[in-house]
């Protein structure tokens, strides 16, 4: 598939979609192997309309303030997928990355106190920790775990790296 964007901006993309809960939500992966988003079932997935995401994250408002503060991105990108039958029209779809999406899912979890959001954290780190334990017992290497907490504390990853530099040359003024 060629990575370039067609004659309306959208780039094109693979789509799959994946249950949350009772909604269905269009996951996509760009040329690039990126996986992001489409926002329109978001909103469903934490029990409201298919606008919310998008109505809370474009416009001016505390909402989209404490997202950006907390690293929220805030960039769409719009994709288009190849239906099956050649004969139809392209799908086109806005998206957002995945970490957008967690931090958007997060923040209603914490701020709005969204049942449905927090079920859906709950499931995400169920997941997530299965795969960290597995890939320890099959002797892989689990840093990757370590830079998304870098992250999702608000430091860079080189900034987290010359935290650890720091203190193993501390320790080792110690202990020569």
């Amino acid at each position: 598939m060629p990575n370039k964007l067609d004659e309306l901006g959208a780039m094109n993309a693979i789509s799959v979609e994946i249950t949350l809960g009772q909604a269905v939500i269009n996951a996509y992966m760009l040329p690039s192997g990126e996986k992001r988003l489409g926002i329109e079932n978001v909103g469903l997935a934490l029990g409201y309309s298919e606008q919310f995401f998008f109505t809370k994250t474009k416009r001016q408002s505390k909402t989209l303030q404490t997202l950006k503060n907390m690293g929220f991105s805030g960039e769409y990108i719009w994709v288009q997928t190849t239906p099956e039958h050649s004969q139809q029209e392209p799908l086109r779809a806005r998206t957002v990355g995945l970490r957008d999406f967690v931090k958007f899912v997060t923040l209603e979890a914490t701020k709005k106190r969204n049942h449905n959001a927090i079920i859906l954290l709950a499931a995400f780190a169920e997941v997530g920790i299965e795969r960290i334990v597995e890939d320890a017992f099959a002797g892989h290497s689990t840093n990757y775990l370590q830079y998304k907490i870098v992250h999702y504390r608000n430091w860079t990853h080189e900034e987290y790296e010359e935290v650890l530099e720091y203190n193993r040359n501390e320790v080792k003024a110690l202990y020569p």
